[in-house]
């Protein structure tokens, strides 16, 4: 039976040193501009005649033989914004002129499921909900912890958690409108309760051999891995690195090498927790960072 296709993303925040990920180290620019951040050759992991990956992305190298790994260089657009807050408003909305106020993926979603009939078709993993996954009447789940994920889930019963709403819809209803905020409340409350209802038991049905670090990035790759496994219907799942840990400036060189050595060993987790349990081949994972 075919599956349908699952787009992971891991989103690389702050604005990775691509120059030092893929690394040109044939070109004579790269040696001139850098005499002392630049990789020594002998450490790279050659991929092609001129380009290598960097050292510290040994465990994604396998991926690249295999023909499932693809890369993208020189990404952009004309005039580039050199803020991280407009840059990645750009990317997440794919609106280079304009403010834009719906996010590509929730645009995808909404494509997938018009009528939002799984309040699962699209979860974030992470605080708040990126720009990427907002769209007016699409629902996204966004997961801080899936072992204890809920909308006011400390709350006893219907009733008080319908009180609860309520106080919200008071705190808003005075400048938007009261019948609005609480109609939206309510069905973003309701599409939360629902969602939280069903992930909670994605942990209780996962079992596996690999191995995932204990950072965040590790954390949220194997609750990606858990929703997909559990096969609630997601299409889209979605995760940060920790807030603009890729912008590395002073001490470049060690930091990047940490954060390379965290995202790796964790997207290759990922990935061989999924062909664990024949659960790779419908799963594209998309990995992008700020300004390209």
């Amino acid at each position: 039976m075919a599956k349908d296709n699952v787009l992971a993303v891991l989103s690389l925040s702050g604005g990775n040193d691509g120059l030092n990920t893929v690394v040109p180290f044939t070109n004579g620019l790269y040696r001139d501009y850098r005499p002392n951040l630049g990789i020594p050759e002998e450490e790279l992991i050659p991929i092609t005649d001129d380009l290598a990956f960097n050292p510290h992305m040994a465990p994604l190298k396998k991926y690249w033989d295999e023909g499932k790994m693809a890369i993208f260089l020189g990404v952009g657009y004309p005039t580039p914004s050199y803020s991280h807050f407009r840059s990645m408003d750009i990317w997440h909305t794919c609106e280079p002129h304009e403010i834009g106020n719906e996010g590509w993926l929730g645009r995808v979603i909404k494509e997938l499921d018009p009528g939002a009939e799984n309040v699962l078709t699209g979860v974030n993993f992470g605080r708040g909900l990126p720009r990427a996954l907002a769209k007016e009447g699409v629902p996204v789940a966004s997961v801080g912890d899936l072992e204890t994920y809920g909308l006011l889930t400390g709350i006893d019963g219907q009733d008080q958690r319908t009180e609860a709403l309520d106080v919200f819809s008071k705190m808003y209803g005075s400048t938007i409108g009261s019948g609005y905020v609480m109609d939206y409340i309510r069905r973003t409350g309701t599409d939360a309760l629902k969602g939280a209802d069903i992930l909670a038991a994605a942990p209780e049905q996962y079992s596996s051999t690999v191995e995932y670090s204990d950072t965040a990035v590790g954390q949220y790759m194997k609750n990606i891995a858990q929703t997909h496994l559990a096969e609630f219907g997601t299409r889209v799942l979605y995760t940060t690195s920790p807030y603009n840990g890729f912008d590395t400036h002073a001490a470049q060189a060690g930091n990047h090498t940490k954060l390379w050595t965290d995202v790796s060993h964790n997207v290759d987790a990922f990935m061989n927790d999924l062909r664990e349990h024949n659960a790779s081949d419908n799963v594209t994972l998309f990995m992008f960072s700020e300004f390209g």
